[in-house]
């Protein structure tokens, strides 16, 4: 079945460590659904690095990536969060906290050099990460009468997801599907029901998977 793709996040925290002219750079992606998540994660991995020497981030939150922020914390204007948020977006990302940990090594990087570096830290930490993307569903209520139960439950209940089953005087099923397969659903409905079979939609759902 065809689904609606908007945007793509990342299942779990991944971490990864480069080492560029002998400085560290500890990278981190952390999924989050808000500025005070990505906030309290990021206090939290300051916490476990207080002998490093910066911690940079960026994020990019919210279904079309409408809040974005980062964080040079001490490295010259735009060469550490910069790239790294560039490295979000290029990537089609979302509700997604970097934080690149550096320790210094003693060799000064310049600007390039660090903007390489920091852009490198989460780029390298990205190829380790796990995706899911943000899909669109939509909830269904279709609603037959009793004696059309034999016809359409079993199958209903094989080829999509049925939520819940509500009895009045006549039997309503709730069934979630992709947006896409809406089209499909209906006409698929229709005859199993001889056209009988009304459909209402309920909501419209986003969700990760």
């Amino acid at each position: 079945m065809k689904m609606v793709i908007t945007m793509k996040s990342i299942q779990t925290t991944v971490r990864h460590e480069i080492l560029v002219n002998k400085s560290l750079f500890i990278g981190h992606l952390i999924p989050v659904r808000s500025k005070d998540e990505a906030m309290r994660s990021y206090r939290r991995i300051k916490d476990e690095h207080p002998d490093a020497t910066h911690h940079c981030y960026a994020y990019v939150i919210g279904h079309a990536q409408n809040e974005q922020k980062y964080f040079d914390d001490g490295e010259p204007t735009r060469t550490a969060g910069l790239p790294m948020i560039e490295v979000l977006l290029k990537n089609d990302l979302t509700d997604v906290l970097a934080v690149s940990v550096r320790y210094y090594g003693g060799i000064k990087l310049g600007a390039g050099g660090l903007a390489r570096a920091y852009g490198k830290s989460i780029s390298e930490t990205l190829e380790e990460a796990r995706y899911v993307w943000l899909r669109e569903f939509q909830l269904l209520k279709v609603t037959i009468p009793f004696d059309l139960i034999g016809a359409v439950e079993q199958p209903l209940r094989d080829r999509y997801t049925l939520v819940n089953t509500e009895y009045d005087e006549n039997v309503n099923y709730f069934v979630q599907l992709a947006t896409d397969d809406v089209k499909e659903f209906r006409n698929w409905m229709a005859d199993q029901t001889r056209g009988v079979a009304t459909i209402q939609v309920i909501k419209t759902i986003t969700a990760y998977q």
